[in-house]
């Protein structure tokens, strides 16, 4: 009975204790920001008042980790940009399906925040896109942000490729600032991304 019972015990610590992470391949690379660093990623509009650094300790709810990006613009009418491509061919015709976590801390005197996705077509440019998704303003924690859109079957077949870009804009102030958190962004095809679920140790204890 006894070895019955750490059987079945062993049994659930596999299934829940172990996080559940999203079976869909992220298209993009680095989006959990875990190398510590902004590989796969562009910055743009950036200088020594608005600046995009990894920071740790901090992280999105919607994956486990260390690391989140800071995003932090207090320059005047001046849009920080970060951004990745993917390659020609990481994309297909169908639905494209996205995930991020973004904490707006700070959005004073027309600064605000937006993201985008775009699907593009390699010889062609942008075929399909999301429009500007925002503005966004303080929100007192991390936020999680879905949808999808649909990248067209396209005459001769070119190469489709995406890119997402999120924007921290300040307006025409010099006491405008945007400051936004930025964790675990994902671009998927096939299936949505899904956010892991976990359970402590002592909490399946419990359960027996």
């Amino acid at each position: 009975m006894k070895n019955c019972k750490s059987l079945i015990l062993a049994g659930v610590f596999a299934v829940l204790v172990f996080p559940v992470v999203a079976s869909a391949q992220n298209i993009l690379t680095n989006g959990d920001f875990e190398t510590g660093d902004l590989t796969g990623w562009g910055v743009f509009g950036g200088n020594e008042d608005a600046t995009v650094n990894v920071v740790t300790p901090g992280n999105g709810p919607s994956l486990p980790g260390n690391n989140h990006v800071l995003m932090n613009n207090t320059g005047e009418a001046l849009g920080l940009l970060l951004k990745q491509t993917t390659v020609p061919g990481t994309a297909v015709p169908g639905t494209v399906y996205y995930l991020l976590d973004m904490n707006v801390l700070e959005a004073a005197v027309g600064g605000v925040a937006f993201y985008q996705i775009f699907v593009e077509a390699e010889g062609i440019g942008i075929v399909a896109d999301t429009g500007a998704q925002g503005p966004f303003f303080p929100s007192g924690g991390f936020e999680t942000y879905t949808g999808t859109l649909e990248a067209p079957a396209l005459e001769g077949d070119p190469a489709l490729f995406l890119t997402i870009q999120i924007t921290a804009t300040t307006g025409a102030d010099v006491n405008s600032t945007c400051v936004v958190q930025l964790d675990n962004v994902a671009l998927t095809q096939g299936e949505p991304p899904v956010a892991s679920e976990a359970s402590s140790w002592s909490n399946v204890k419990a359960m027996y």
